[in-house]
């Protein structure tokens, strides 16, 4: 089983505003939490989508206004992609397409945002 959420590993952040609500946003920069809040509702309305990591900068205190939002999303049906409403730079990555390496280093430093099975919480 793919592990997520070393919160050890992570720097807890103070919440952008109390409008922040999402699964583990305090592990999430806050340059970053408006943006993957205002993505949950994507994540909800796509039946496909079980899960949405977020790796890279925005889970690390290095992490600015110039930093893309890297996604990993863990998909039902491997031939349906995300489909998402956010103009911001997102790099989107689907967890059934990329190298065995890649996956490591997001099981590893990777903070789930979206669960829709409650598999990772």
């Amino acid at each position: 089983m793919k592990t997520f959420n070393n919160f050890e590993l992570h720097f807890i952040f103070d919440l952008k505003n109390e409008n922040i609500d999402f699964l583990n946003a305090e592990y999430i920069h806050p340059l970053k939490q408006e943006l993957v809040q205002n993505l949950q509702a994507d994540f909800e309305r796509d039946e496909n989508v079980r899960a949405v990591i977020v790796f890279g900068s925005a889970v690390e205190f290095r992490c600015n206004s110039y930093s893309d939002l890297d996604l990993c999303v863990e998909r039902c049906h491997f031939d349906r992609p995300f489909r998402y409403n956010a103009l911001d730079e997102i790099d989107l990555l689907y967890w059934d397409r990329i190298g065995e390496k890649l996956k490591q280093e997001i099981a590893e430093k990777g903070i789930v945002v979206f669960d829709r099975e409650g598999k990772y919480v």
